[in-house]
């Protein structure tokens, strides 16, 4: 499930077409689009996720006071086509609403990216559901107990088959992390004081001042959850982040520490930490420079982390500069596809890994490099995983800067 988001000639970003999955990482210089494009991506997302989906050229039929209503590939085709008119006629009020300015961009459009593989099927009588079914007959249910009058329930359905296909099921909502997280923790609540509404934030950041601002954490979780909790807290922070009084703390055994007095570690994983023990639900993470202020053994963690967390059914789009983060997650995805499951016992045993590192093997994982040229101009281009050799992923720009430290010793070892 998913969309495309197309663009060209977008402030210095030539062309992209970047497609969301399950796991996704954007890796680059500085100064590059990175965080652009992942702003981008959250308001089209947000755009989308507010639509008001209608029933339109989807299939209904009726029998002994039931309808059927199927919203297959020609019905995501009408969708995507007005989303994109919309775009195009209304590019200047959307470029505002993402990021409080205009910043050039000559065409942006989305695709449904799997819409031609599945198709929903909603049922209709006194109450309502919705099933997605797939090619091979199997079907999943997506919504029950749907209320309302007829064009109601319609509506509604149109509504939660829109929202799977993007990957945010109902009730879900999606959280930016902005790079300058740790700042902005510090100083949320003067911007509420002494702003009026946006007032010139994109909304990725007016979106998590308001997640900070709300904030309101949960006592009860499942067990995954709950192991995942713990080993953020275990390998990650070596304390827990509490939230009390309307403050956020830092508790190493008995000693609390307000958030703004821990490490820089700390107060950078903080923020992931609290998403973690939200009441909000998030289905969609995106976190930008994920590596700040965290030790290089530690990012190894952290990736840990980050598959454990897609691993409980929510989509990371992930930016970063760190060739240990990004070879970590290389690592870990190159041992989560290993076919021959003797020999990714034997390679888990020998690194101390579990299998809970592990990304699930229907998880899809998308990686894109943003590539500046002689112009200055970037064009953004999706890595190809080598299964064999057992490569990964080829990251051009990282294993540039790694031989270039190899020579340097070389030359002055002589």
């Amino acid at each position: 499930m998913g969309i495309r988001v197309d663009v060209r000639k977008f402030a210095k970003i030539e062309k992209a077409s970047i497609k969301t999955g399950d796991f996704s990482l954007f890796v680059g210089d500085n100064n590059s689009g990175k965080t652009l494009m992942m702003e981008l991506v959250y308001g089209i997302m947000d755009t989308i996720s507010n639509w008001n989906a209608e029933a339109g050229c989807a299939k209904i039929t009726e029998s002994e006071g039931v309808s059927y209503i199927s919203f297959s590939d020609k019905w995501f085709a009408e969708l995507e086509n007005n989303i994109n008119s919309y775009l195009r006629d209304n590019k200047r009020i959307f470029l505002l609403e993402c990021f409080s300015m205009e910043i050039p961009v000559e065409e942006v459009a989305i695709h449904f990216e799997t819409a031609e593989e599945v198709f929903y099927v909603g049922t209709i009588a006194e109450m309502a559901y919705l099933e997605k079914e797939y090619a091979d007959g199997s079907r999943v249910n997506i919504a029950s107990d749907v209320a309302g009058t007829v064009d109601e329930m319609k509506s509604q359905l149109a509504r939660y088959a829109l929202l799977d296909m993007l990957g945010l099921p109902v009730g879900k909502r999606q959280l930016f992390l902005p790079a300058s997280r740790a700042g902005l923790q510090m100083l949320f609540r003067s911007f509420f004081v002494n702003r009026q509404g946006k007032s010139g934030m994109t909304l990725p950041i007016y979106d998590y001042l308001t997640f900070l601002q709300t904030y309101s954490p949960r006592t009860q979780f499942d067990e995954n959850e709950a192991d995942l909790i713990e080993f953020v807290d275990r390998e990650l922070l070596g304390g827990k982040i509490e939230y009390q009084n309307d403050v956020f703390m830092y508790r190493e055994g008995n000693c609390y520490v307000p958030l703004n007095m821990a490490s820089s570690m700390v107060h950078e994983l903080s923020p992931f930490s609290s998403v973690l023990k939200s009441e909000g639900s998030y289905g969609y993470l995106y976190y930008d420079e994920v590596e700040n202020s965290i030790h290089p053994i530690k990012q190894g963690s952290m990736a840990k982390a980050l598959m454990r967390y897609c691993n409980l059914g929510n989509k990371i789009i992930l930016s970063t500069h760190s060739d240990t983060l990004a070879g970590k997650i290389n690592n870990l995805i190159l041992v989560s596809r290993m076919k021959n499951v003797m020999r990714r016992n034997e390679v888990l045993e020998k690194l101390d890994w579990s299998m809970q590192d592990m990304l699930q093997p229907e998880k899809t994982v998308r990686i894109y490099e943003f590539k500046k040229n002689e112009k200055g101009s970037v064009v953004v281009e999706e890595l190809e995983f080598f299964d064999y050799p057992k490569i990964g992923y080829d990251f051009g720009r990282f294993n540039q800067n790694i031989d270039m430290l190899y020579e340097e010793s070389n030359c002055i070892m002589g």
